[in-house]
Parts: structure tokens; sequence; C-alpha cells
């Protein structure tokens, strides 16, 4: 009997190496033609069926919270063409701000608190970034062609969703999988797309192929994107803003009438990326994954489960825009080769497994409980640069600076953390509805011992300052290690309705998080090793603190929302909150040390206008803000279409208890568009506006930034299986600076911080954002 297949004409044209980025981008061209015949031809009596695909969709319930915003697979879609950077797809989300990184590795930030405070899941994966200045943060492993759902989950988060955070959850999901409808056999469906932006010229693509039955689906989904440095509006090349990034993931997933088994695998490959607000640049990332889901439904109620394992091969070293860039190292000078470079070197693994049940009780009562395991180990080494062990060496002591052995800044760290928690949703009555949960994490850490590069003190114990590191990882090795943390997090919401046209919701939560490997247990204590730990982006150099304790953050929440009942004309949203933190873990400018090698010296303590060097500590610290967001329709006319506006403000302001402002707090920020839908047509035009950023936190010499207005505009055009994008960002192309850019470090060598300007880079310069871009993206489907 012959089987009925759903497929389009000519798919099966597509070959060679998905890795050639060039053909990559061009993969939508080719199917363009296939899919206008496909739909242009007259289909005979008996031909092939198309089927309907049969999306599921069962998934634990996430209790809804006002202050939980989810991006489809629709909105995500519009903006593929624009950005390279996962992270960039939650800009317009309400209290999101972004720390500025490299082309693909923006650190997300939820009202002030941001990176390892912010709890982010990959398909239920938790991983940790494995670099000294995080290079490669969770949402870096994912490409935003593969995701088709993401939720964020601001200030009072269930603690189901949570744990080791205190800012929030962002939980990324890709498409759920379609199997054929019943009474058919074989559906094969797919997309390709590629783009391309003027400014860099950054161009990618992505492709994305099924087949299953009723049952068994088989997926794979890859990507390529890379651009070039881009240029500020002022015509200036903006050093260090390179990347290349290749993703591929393939999955097998299971269905039956109350299960589903997904087993997902995939590898990335980063061969460089670059950073404009390092001293470092990543010269090589490899990472495998594997995960396995399942989502059960039972008589008691549901079961959601899975299992991830990830590893990385992380390379960071001076990039080519950096290299030897302003620096004079003629007739022997300390960064004479071979110290023109430095080689770093980190391997990391993520392992853990969430097992969660929801059992309805009562029509009122639904309970939740569920056990959750994460274990991180970090190996962090620099490789000597040369090997020479002998003492018949040149008479510069700088030879000895980076050798003759590998120095060990993290010696097979590594953090555990095994979790119990419980929730109690319930509906008093359509009015009224409540959410308590109760949740206990355990965390233990530990390293070995670590080593300076040169532990004989070859040359001396004056050369390059290697007495006194030795000093510094003795007195590291001669601790005890091992720290153990108990915690326990508290939520509790209560959700009131009293009308269909307003919502409100106030909530609290108290959660926790314990210091990660790098705040504990770095312990270089020369400028040059102070310098590579650090992922803040200020230049800064950073040393660990064993004694840290966990932060414990109290936030208070109330959000007021309001909306049109009979249409849905209107609505508008009001979050006010407030965060007190316990022993939040900023930085106290180091001291105590005379020898030349060490920052930590007197003048440390007073320097203004240049970098320092700085140790973590706890301080308690206040956070608070505003989250205001609103849409509207306009006009509809069957003639013109339909228009409508959103718009999205966000104010936060963080202080230490002890005095000053906290770092990197996102001044008022705005975004207000003008959207138009006609047919097959999506338009808009954004206007964004960001207040100047005068907080600034005096302990690290944070640069304040002037405000600025930015005008952005695209449209698409979707018909069929087709899909245009085009745009232009930055349509005034305007000179700026983003608030959370960081320093500008990316056009030359800098190891050390505080050195003479001919040899580092100057203090004072913020990283300019891109001038005027134009991109097109086009992506077809079968």
């Amino acid at each position: 009997m012959k089987k009925n297949i759903q497929k389009t004409q000519g798919a099966n044209a597509i070959g060679g190496n998905l890795c050639h980025s060039k053909m990559l981008a061009l993969i939508p061209l080719c199917f363009a033609p296939a899919v206008l015949a496909a739909d242009n031809n007259t289909k005979p009596s008996g031909s092939a069926v198309t089927l309907e695909p049969i999306t599921v969709t069962h998934k634990l319930p996430i209790s809804e919270s006002l202050n939980t915003t989810e991006i489809d697979d629709k909105k995500i879609r519009t903006k593929q063409a624009a950005v390279s950077d996962t992270a960039k797809l939650l800009e317009d989300t309400p209290g999101v701000s972004l720390y500025g990184s490299g082309g693909v590795s923006s650190l997300p930030v939820i009202h002030g608190l941001n990176d390892d405070r912010v709890k982010i899941n990959v398909n239920g994966m938790t991983i940790t970034s494995a670099c000294a200045n995080h290079m490669n943060p969770p949402l870096s492993y994912i490409d935003r062609s593969n995701i088709g759902k993401i939720t964020v989950m601001s200030g009072v988060t269930p603690v189901s969703m949570g744990g080791d955070s205190i800012g929030g959850t962002i939980s990324v999901e890709s498409l759920d999988p379609v199997f054929a409808e019943p009474g058919k056999d074989i559906l094969i469906d797919g997309s390709a797309s590629s783009f391309y932006r003027s400014n860099g010229d950054a161009f990618g693509g992505s492709i994305a192929a099924g087949i299953a039955n009723q049952n068994v689906r088989l997926d794979y989904t890859g990507s390529h994107t890379e651009s070039m440095n881009y240029n500020d509006a002022n015509g200036d090349n903006v050093q260090s803003s390179s990347y290349r990034n290749q993703n591929h993931a393939a999955s097998l997933s299971f269905k039956t009438d109350d299960h589903l088994v997904v087993i997902k695998g995939g590898q990335q490959h980063v061969p460089y990326q670059n950073f404009p607000n390092a001293r470092m640049d990543l010269t090589n990332n490899d990472s495998i994954f594997g995960n396995i889901t399942h989502k059960g439904k039972f008589d008691w109620g549901l079961l959601d489960s899975n299992f991830y394992f990830e590893s990385t091969q992380h390379s960071m070293n001076i990039g080519e825009d950096k290299h030897n860039r302003y620096l004079n190292a003629a007739g022997g000078g300390s960064f004479a080769p071979p110290n023109d470079y430095m080689p770093m070197e980190s391997r990391g693994r993520n392992l853990g497994y969430k097992i969660q049940a929801e059992i309805p009780f009562t029509k009122r009562d639904t309970f939740k409980i569920g056990n959750e395991f994460h274990s991180n180990r970090i190996n962090d080494f620099w490789p000597a640069v040369h090997n020479n062990l002998t003492n018949t060496v040149p008479a510069n002591p700088a030879y000895w600076m980076m050798a003759p052995e590998n120095f060990i800044n993290l010696n097979n760290a590594e953090r555990d953390r095994v979790g119990f928690f419980g929730e109690w949703e319930a509906k008093w009555s359509p009015e009224w509805k409540s959410l308590l949960g109760l949740r206990y994490d355990h965390t233990t850490t530990d390293t070995g011992a670590v080593q300076p590069y040169n532990p004989r003190l070859l040359g001396g114990a004056a050369a390059a300052g290697a007495g006194f590191s030795l000093d510094a990882a003795n007195a590291f090795n001669a601790r005890d290690h091992e720290r153990n943390t108990d915690t326990f997090d508290v939520t509790a919401l209560a959700q009131y309705k009293p009308n269909d046209l307003s919502d409100y919701e106030l909530g609290y939560a108290r959660k926790n998080r314990a210091p990660n490997l790098y705040e504990r247990y770095t312990w270089g204590a020369r400028k040059m090793d102070m310098a590579m730990n650090g992922a803040f982006g200020d230049g800064n150099g950073y040393i660990g603190n064993m004694d840290l304790t966990e932060e414990t953050a109290h936030t208070v929440s109330f959000t007021a929302a309001f909306h049109e009942p009979k249409n849905s004309l209107w609505e508008v949203k009001a979050t006010p909150y407030f965060t007190y933190v316990n022993n939040f873990i900023d930085a106290d400018r180091c001291s105590g040390s005379t020898n030349a090698a060490s920052g930590c010296d007197a003048g440390n303590q007073t320097a203004t206008q240049r970098f320092v060097y700085l140790k973590y500590a706890n301080h308690d610290a206040r956070l608070w803000g505003m989250d205001v967001s609103g849409r509207a329709d306009l006009f509809s006319d069957k003639t013109y279409g339909d228009f409508s506006t959103h718009t999205a403000m966000s104010y936060v302001r963080g202080e230490r208890m002890d005095g000053g402002d906290l770092y990197h707090m996102m001044p008022f920020n705005m975004k207000l568009s003008l959207d138009h839908k006609r047919e097959g047509w999506d338009s808009a035009v954004e206007m964004q506006f960001v207040d100047s950023k005068d907080d600034v936190q005096a302990i690290r010499n944070e640069t304040t930034t002037p405000s600025y207005v930015l005008v952005n505009a695209r449209t698409g055009y979707e018909w069929k299986m087709l899909r245009l994008d085009v745009g232009l960002d930055n349509v005034l192309d305007k000179q700026y600076y983003q608030p959370l850019g960081g320093s500008y470090l990316g056009d030359r060598y800098g190891m050390n911080p505080t050195t003479t300007p001919d040899v580092t880079p100057p203090w004072g310069r913020n990283v300019a954002g891109m001038g005027r871009s134009a991109f097109v993206g086009l992506t077809v489907k079968y």
C-alpha cells in the first residue's frame, strides 16, 4: 500500500556542508522556487494528502503571575534577522536589561540583579559559565532560530522555577515536537532561513528538518552566524566586536496518549568571539550536551522529569585587534615575545536532574513537590608561554611573568547543589487565588591546590613577582577549601480579580544564592592575575574570597493590571518592587600589600579615574524600581489595516547600605512602538529612549553615560510558506553608549590595568553602540 507523505518538492536538492557558512546563508533562496512551484501546482486526484500537524503542548502548568512575560515563536521570528544574540530577544521585556559582552554572549539582568543571580533554564538544563570572564553564559548555548518560547519571571518567582537565584527566572524552550495526525503515516516538515546585516557585514542562516509519524519524531536544527567588527555612528570601527558561531542539535521524541519522552543532543563550535569590554578574547569554545525529558499524565496527576549533561572546552587569548596595538615591545620590554600573548584554558561540566510532580488534591487545591540536583565542575588553568626550566635566561625578569609552568586558577573546582521544594496553589474563589512555596537547598563547594607560573622562583623571587605569587598560592593552599551552605526559600503570591477590568497581585519572596566558584576561589594576587578574573566589563582586576557567605534577598512587589474587557482594545500594567539583600556579593578595594607586583597597595584605596583592584565582599544592599507596560489598538480598517501601539518603561536604583551605589544600574528607559498589520504585512516603527547614567559606583570607578534616543524601523511579509523581513536599526545614525556596555578595552593589549598608557587601554572610555544598520532576512517553510 502506497504511503501518504507530506513534503515539499525539491527539498532533497539541498546538499553540501552545513559548516560552509556562505552556502548556508543562501539555502532559503534555493527553497523558494520549490515552494512557489508546490503552491502553484494543480494537484491531481489521488495525489499526496497534506497532513495537519499535531502539536503536543502537555506541560506542567506554571502559575499565571502578572509578572510573567512570554515571548512566543511568532515574536521571535520577527526579530531573527535583526539579532544574533539570543539574550537580545529579551530587550522588550519590562525590567530586563543586558550587560554588554561579545556578539552572542550578552548577560541578562532583571531588576538590577545580574548574571548568576538570574536563574536561566535552557530546555530544562542549568548551565554555569566555564570562564573567568563569563564569555559563555547560558543563553549563548542556544541559537535564537532554535527557540519556540521564552518565559521571563521577574521578581517573585515560584520556588519550583527558582533555586540558587535571587533575581528572577528565564526559561528557554525549543519548539514542541509535532506528530502526524491519527490515520496518517508520515509528516515531513522544516524550515530554512538566512539573514544579512550591513553594519559589520553580518550574515548567517539556519535549517530545521523533521520527520514524524503518529508516535515518533526525529528533528535536526543547525545554524551559523558571523560578523566582522561593527562601526559606531561616527564611522569608527569598534575593535574586538567580531564573532563566529555554529550550533547543531538533534532530538528524538516518543509520544503515547499520556506520555512524551524527548531525547536531545547537540554541539556548539565558536571558533572566535572577540570582546570589546574585556582584556581577553574567546579563541575557541566547544560544547556538547545531552538532555532527556519525560512528561507524563497519571491518575494522580502530572509528572515532569529531566536529566542533562553538558561539557565545555573553552580557550581565551589576546585577539588580533588587541595584539601589540599601541604596544611598544621593542628592546626586550616586558611585553615583548613571548609575553605578547596569554593563553587561558578552562574545562567545564554541568550535570543534573529535576523531578517534579503536580497533584490536584481538590477542586480548589493543587500541590507541587520536587527534587533537583545540579553539579558543576571547572578546571581553569593558564598555559605557560615557554617551558624553559633552566636559569640560563635573558636578563629581563619579565621572562618569568607567564612561565615556565601552568598557572592553576581553579583546580577541578566543584559546586554541587541539591534542592527540595513544595508548592500549594489554591483557587479560593473566582476572584481570589494564592500560591505558597517552600524550598530547601544544600550547596557544597570545594577546589584543589593551586600553583603560580613560577613555583621554583627561577630568575629570583623578585622576577615578575614570582615570590609574591608563590606566597599567595601557599596561603590559599594552607586553608580548608570546602564550604557548605544551607538555604531556605519562601514564596507567597496572592492574586485578586474584582472584575473584568482589573487584576492585582501582591507577592513576597525570600530567595538565596551561594557564591559561585570564581567569586569564592580565585586567588591570583598580582596585577595581571587579578585583571584576568572579572565578568563585569569594567576593566578592573578581581580576587576571590573564601569567606563569602550566601546572599539572601527579600523582595516585595505589587502589580496592578487594567484592560478593556470586551474587545481587548487596550491594557496597561504597573509593577513597583523593593528588594533588600543581606550579604549582597559586591566588591571592596583590596589593600594591605607593599609588593610592587600587587595592585592592593595604599594608592589603590584612593585612586580615581583609573582602573582598580577589588576583592569580592558581602555587603547589605537595597534595590527598588518600577516596570510599566501597555498597549492599545488605535485604528482598524479593511483597506488600510490595523494600527496599534505598545510601550514598556523601566527604572531601577540600587544602593549599598554602607553608602554608595551598586554597579551597573540601568537608568530610566522606555520603548514606544507604532505597529501596523495588514493581511501578510507586519510593520513597526520603534523609538527607544535611555536616560543618562549618573548614579555610578565609585568603588569600581564606574563611568557615566549620556542619554540618547534611537529610532528603528522594520517590516515583514508572510505569504504561505515564505517570510521576508527588512529593517533599519538606528535610523538616524545616532552616536550612543549603552549604560551597561562597559569599558572600551577592545583596541589594544592590556593585561596590566594600571601600567603606563602606551601598554594598556586608558580608563574612561565606554563601548560605543552600533551605528545605522540595515538588515534583510528570508525564511522558507515546508
